[in-house]
């Protein structure tokens, strides 16, 4: 559930930010937009960990 609530989040501040190009944006949102990914990626290899285990 805290999941879903993330992606809802990160969805609509992607939305927002999708207008600008990466050289508009500043370093801090290029900054939340990797942590975010990086989030994700933590996720994902969770997720495939649990498979194998």
């Amino acid at each position: 559930m805290a999941h879903e609530e993330r992606r809802t989040m990160s969805n609509n501040t992607d939305a927002k930010l999708d207008n600008l190009t990466n050289e508009q944006k500043s370093a801090v949102e290029q900054l939340a937009d990797a942590n975010r990914e990086i989030e994700e990626l933590k996720l994902q290899i969770a997720w495939l960990e649990r498979s194998y285990e």
